[in-house]
């Protein structure tokens, strides 16, 4: 099975995080792209990369994989990612095109909302709803890391562990 890594990438916390997930990740057996490791379009220093690279060689990495474990954030590139592979895995081949694994790691989605509390007082996280729809839709959405693994496990075992390659 081959996931693309998709979140948020770039602050230092950002690339670190996706760094380490991506390892647990193969430690698990899996094939990972992660876009913070590909060396053809990651050097924002460079000139020559353009958007049009940027984006033709992220699809390009998309298109070889089965499943996105997608960090729920507001990154706009994230969510493209999110909804291009929502549209290979339901209208394309579903059969290489698996789904989506939500991981909404934001420490205030663990709290319940506060009755009493309104507005910017209430620290329950919140999400886009069209994003949490898409994700339970598909593979689901996990607030912990073990859970977002387990559910890579899962999704592989349940497809006979095919690559899709």
């Amino acid at each position: 099975m081959r996931v693309y890594l998709s979140g948020p990438m770039f602050t230092l916390a950002d690339q670190e995080y996706n760094l380490r997930l991506a390892a647990k990740v193969r430690a698990l057996g899996f094939d990972v792209y992660c876009p913070n490791e590909s060396e053809p379009i990651n050097n924002k220093e460079r000139p020559e990369i353009t958007a049009r690279m940027i984006y033709e060689w992220d699809i390009a990495e998309l298109e070889q994989c089965n499943v996105v474990l997608c960090q729920l954030s507001e990154d706009s590139g994230t969510n493209w990612e999110a909804g291009y592979f929502d549209c290979l895995c339901r209208y394309v081949d579903p059969q290489r095109y698996w789904g989506i694994i939500g991981h909404a790691s934001d420490m205030r989605f663990k709290s319940p909302p506060h009755p009493d509390k309104h507005g910017v007082d209430n620290q329950a996280g919140n999400a886009n709803a069209l994003v949490i729809g898409g994700f339970q839709q598909s593979l689901g959405v996990y607030l912990y890391e073990d859970e977002v693994l387990a559910r890579l496990v899962e999704v592989a075992a349940e497809r006979g562990g095919h690559s899709g390659k």
